[in-house]
């Protein structure tokens, strides 16, 4: 019974080994691989660089960790920061921009003082200081268009922005000279015309720049 057992076992197992080597799925023989080559000639100072230096790779790594983990917390501090609402350390003074002044064209000026001389040499002294007074107004509202509107007294004028001091009591004497004459029905006199004249002469010529 013994030798009949072994004997089916033997056969079991021859069969079992027939059928694991007829298994396309496996693999029971193997090449024998190449023994890698050498590297070239060429690359041994590199091999020998990198070996020498492979002590403070560790090193270099986690320093260039650092750097970028540095960049990035930066980065993130300043996108922080930006989000916050900024104040300036120094508030900026606005710089004020001078404004131009009214003078008349030096050649207009001198046109307008023939007229009204022609009119104080034939005595009439208040058509010449009104003259000074409407060319005046005139010439200003060709340097400073829409600024003047006829419903505009003589005193709005003279308040206006681009007069200076100067020209701002030149117009008022010339004006409150035409005014009494006006409306107060006292005819203007030579000297009352001279005077209105020898100001707006200083305004126009003796204040200009050379």
């Amino acid at each position: 019974m013994a030798n009949e057992s072994a004997a089916q076992t033997s056969v079991s197992f021859e069969r079992a080994h027939r059928e694991l080597l007829a298994d396309p799925t496996l693999q029971f023989s193997f090449e024998q691989r190449e023994t890698p080559k050498p590297p070239p000639d060429w690359l041994e100072p590199l091999v020998e660089f990198l070996r020498a230096l492979s002590p403070v790779l560790y090193y270099i790594f986690w320093a260039g960790v650092a750097v970028v983990a540095a960049m990035i917390v930066y980065a993130i501090v300043m996108e922080v920061l930006r989000r916050f609402p900024q104040q300036k350390a120094t508030l900026t003074v606005p710089t004020e921009i001078p404004k131009a002044k009214f003078r008349p064209a030096a050649a207009r000026a001198r046109a307008l003082l023939e007229e009204a001389d022609r009119l104080a040499a034939e005595g009439r002294y208040g058509e010449a200081v009104r003259v000074l007074l409407h060319r005046s107004i005139d010439d200003m509202d060709q340097a400073f268009p829409a600024t003047i509107v006829p419903s505009m007294t003589s005193r709005e004028i003279s308040l206006l922005e681009y007069l200076s001091t100067q020209g701002r009591a030149t117009f008022v004497k010339i004006a409150q000279a035409v005014e009494a004459s006006l409306f107060a029905g006292r005819p203007l006199t030579a000297d009352q015309f001279a005077d209105c004249r020898r100001a707006y002469e200083s305004f126009v010529f003796e204040a200009r720049p050379a």
